[in-house]
């Protein structure tokens, strides 16, 4: 039991401090609008927190027994701050959003809420080795521990432990992991290990600045491409939950084939396939993702994440130090880890309108494996002609399949943004109809279509995508007071181009919500669309997270609402804190006894409707769905849309024809349990 000791140690440090992660991120995600981009700056602070756990390792270790002391104090009392937060989290939260800089924001409340903790179990790898002799083998069994914890999270903790439950439990964790290190500080007492101790805190090992730089150098590389592939999915190819968790699981699985003892044997065979990898991913970048699986693409988009990764990280263990070394070695390592991931998640996103940080980790990456097979190692000249030819021509060839699928739109963009909520263009066609020409504009967020207009004579506010009468549409149309003429108070969660504004009349009232500063500026800007600017009917935009917004109204005492549509599903990630069972007692709160809830279940990824069963059943109240097939003539999408109404005999007859039919949601089973805001899942509801 002694000689495992550490290894069981190291395990449980690991767990708790990659565990952990989600768990902030899930606890920050309603805070900020539940965009994708939250987790990447929490991987970010989380990078930047780990250089300062490998820096206190490396001072621990280099002095006396007292620092050993004083970091087991540290580890109760954070243990006794986790157990605390588990408290006052809510209030804490309460104060976040909002913000004109909201990734800052995102990294000061990573730091708050689990700084201290994460730093002082990120010392656990160096620190617990150093103790038990410097054997870099258990740096995979940090990993695995690492691994273990990242995918406990979704499939055992989230979905069945509330959030306070669950931050509980990482404080009581803390505090056996302390007594962990306690234990391996006890056993390292002996005569040699003291010694060896003292000759490395008095004579510090020389560090060769060649290495040094590759130390701090390769998990530079791996961690902004780690940073830059999870952006790319997240937005670009495939945004749905649990991708986040993929990414990470990869990395952490190539330290663990990187470390596992075989690494300078390894670091040849994944260069090849790095090389490979990168041919298949220039391949599919070559390709429209729309015409494409978004499986297939974001397969490709793992595969090259893990090959690039395993073939960096053997490579750094191949050129490990001494075990004397080896808190310097994993603080240098942290550094580079922290200075990569800074870079994509904040310099990036901050200097560029585009997914630069995209291809310049595919490309930066892919020529380090091809410089590494043509210049590592010996053999004779003709082999090494090989080595250089045959990753050169595969380069040149990732580079012309690329290029291919980036000059593919040749439609203009005429307007570029980028802000926390990812990217925004908008794209013009001209166009002309039988009262005159015009142009065709659309605006996509990523990969997603979020809206069109038709700049045409008498058709500027014609209803589009996901918003015509026999879809969205029907919400407002199919309302008594809309056929009546009586005004009408409709509330819009999420925006787009207001797409859902052309309904509006002289007598009607609009709010809408939007937590996209990018989005509302395009909206907004009569030069682009002009859905907002030309409804008559009296409107009010509010830029911030809805949730919010409305639990602001109905402390307020607002008059409620005919219609609330939610479209905030589309195409995109669930945001959890719309979607929980308290969300849609708001809703329904500042809903009108005759009022229509409205909520568009268009999702690439999610199958939403035993999740809209199970909600009808749970209020009592009748549920009509409508599924409409794509017109292109009319500029409509096909589209997925549920309603909710409790008196369902006053609304007008449902559309019918060719393009329109009714869901019948008795076909699904209704989700168990409604998800809340301390516990649930939609893991169930992928599209596997």
């Amino acid at each position: 039991m002694r000689r495992m000791l550490p290894a069981v140690a190291i395990f449980m440090g690991s767990f708790l401090s990659f565990g952990v992660q989600p768990m902030v991120g899930r606890t920050l995600l309603p805070a900020f609008g539940g965009t994708a981009a939250v987790w990447v700056v929490c991987l970010c602070a989380f990078q930047g927190l780990l250089l300062a756990g490998y820096w206190l390792a490396d001072w621990i270790v280099r002095g006396d027994v007292r620092k050993k002391r004083i970091y087991l104090m540290l580890l109760v009392a954070a243990a006794i701050w986790t157990c605390a937060i588990a408290c006052r989290r809510g209030e804490l939260l309460a104060m976040a959003g909002g913000s004109k800089f909201p990734a800052l924001q995102v990294l000061m409340c990573v730091v708050a809420l689990v700084g201290a903790p994460y730093v002082l179990l990120s010392a656990n790898a160096s620190l617990v080795q150093s103790l038990a002799g410097g054997d870099y083998r258990l740096y995979a069994v940090s990993n695995a521990g690492s691994l273990a914890g990242l995918l406990a999270y979704p499939f055992l903790l989230e979905p069945y432990v509330a959030v306070g439950t669950q931050w509980l439990g990482f404080g009581m964790g803390i505090a056996t992991y302390a007594g962990m290190v306690w234990g391996c500080c006890a056993l390292s007492t002996t005569r040699r290990t003291r010694e060896a101790g003292h000759a490395r805190g008095d004579a510090p090992a020389k560090v060769d600045p060649r290495r040094a730089l590759l130390w701090a150098g390769i998990p530079a590389a791996s961690c902004f491409l780690l940073n830059a592939l999870t952006t790319h999915v997240t937005l670009d190819v495939m945004p749905m939950p649990l991708i986040w968790t993929v990414s990470l699981a990869l990395f952490l699985a190539s330290y663990i084939i990187g470390f596992s003892g075989r690494g300078e044997r390894l670091v040849r065979p994944f260069a090849w396939t790095t090389v490979a990898a990168f041919l298949l991913l220039c391949w599919v970048n070559g390709h429209d993702v729309r015409k494409i699986s978004p499986f297939a693409a974001a397969g490709a988009c793992g595969a090259f994440l893990f090959a690039a990764c395993a073939f960096l990280h053997s490579w750094l263990y191949a050129v490990r130090p001494a075990s004397e070394g080896l808190t310097r070695y994993y603080l240098l390592q942290s550094v580079g880890g922290a200075a990569g991931g800074v870079v994509a998640s904040l310099a990036f996103p901050g200097l560029c309108k585009t997914l630069l940080e995209y291809p310049v980790a595919l490309f930066g990456v892919g020529m380090t494996a091809m410089l590494y097979l043509a210049f590592a190692g010996g053999g004779r000249r003709w082999r090494r002609i090989a080595r250089t030819a045959a990753p050169a021509a595969a380069f040149v060839a990732g580079t012309w399949m690329y290029a291919a699928g980036a000059t593919r739109e040749t439609r203009p963009v005429v307007y570029r943004g980028r802000g926390f909520f990812g990217t925004v263009e908008v794209l013009e066609a001209k166009a002309k109809s039988a009262s005159g020409e015009g142009c065709i504009r659309e605006f996509v967020h990523g990969t997603t279509i979020h809206g069109i207009q038709a700049l045409l004579p008498g058709r500027h506010r014609m209803p589009t995508t996901y918003y015509t009468p026999d879809a969205s549409g029907y919400a407002i149309c199919g309302h008594p007071k809309y056929r009546s003429g009586a005004p009408m108070r409709v509330n819009i969660t999420g925006l787009g181009i207001g797409v859902m504004f052309c309904y509006g009349r002289t007598n009607d009232y609009y709010r809408a919500y939007e937590i996209s500063q990018d989005a509302l500026r395009v909206a907004t800007d009569t030069n682009l669309f002009t859905f907002v600017a030309d409804c008559p009917a009296s409107k009010e935009i509010v830029l911030g997270d809805a949730r919010k917004g409305l639990e602001a109204e109905l402390a307020a005492g607002v008059e409620p609402y005919d219609v609330i549509v939610v479209d905030a599903f589309t195409g995109d990630n669930l945001p959890y804190h719309l979607s929980t069972r308290e969300a849609f007692d708001l809703y329904f709160k500042l809903l009108k006894p005759d009022g229509i809830l409205c909520v568009n279940i268009s999702n690439w990824h999610l199958t939403l409707e035993p999740f809209m069963r199970a909600v009808g059943e749970a209020y009592g109240i009748p549920l009509l769905g409508l599924e409409t097939r794509d017109d292109y003539a009319r500029l409509a999408f096909g589209a997925k849309v549920a309603f909710f109404c409790r008196r369902p005999d006053g609304l007008s007859r449902p559309p019918t024809g060719e393009r329109v039919r009714m869901i019948d949601f008795t076909r699904f089973r209704p989700m168990a349990d409604l998800p809340t805001d301390e516990k649930g899942s939609f893991i169930s509801l992928i599209k596997w």
